[in-house]
């Protein structure tokens, strides 16, 4: 075995001066080309990077500024109707509602209706009044 071994090393020494002989550097203006193509590549891919990070960072905000909802009012149950126009001596026909509102529980003073929504019970006098249940 050790003979072929021998024979297989003669073979690759031969090949590799047969190899040396012929070879011979690349000329500097192939090198300088390839330098050159390799440089135009890294920034190609540099500026697409940048333009995709500046694109979605535009398609976010423009994302986010557009998908927040309106500012939601408070519900405080508005302002009362006005009050229709009258002769003068005669009382409003709307005499149940009281513009004024108790501060804190806001259903006091109020008493549900058959929609099961308050409705105030305050007189025109001011007294809070209950009704029976």
């Amino acid at each position: 075995m050790p003979e072929t071994h021998e024979t297989l090393r003669s073979l690759f020494e031969e090949a590799a001066a047969a190899g040396q002989s012929h070879a011979r550097t690349a000329p500097v203006a192939r090198i300088a080309e390839r330098g050159r193509r390799a440089h135009r590549w890294r920034l190609a891919a540099l500026a697409t990077c940048c333009l995709v990070l500046v694109g979605g960072t535009v398609a976010t905000s423009v994302f986010l500024s557009t998908s927040a909802p309106a500012p939601v009012t408070p519900a405080t149950g508005g302002t009362p109707p006005p009050a229709p126009a009258s002769v003068p001596g005669t009382p409003p026909s709307d005499a149940t509602e009281s513009p004024a509102r108790p501060s804190g529980d806001r259903t006091a003073g109020r008493t549900p209706t058959s929609a099961g929504t308050p409705t105030d019970s305050v007189p025109p006098g001011g007294a809070t009044t209950t009704s029976p249940s």
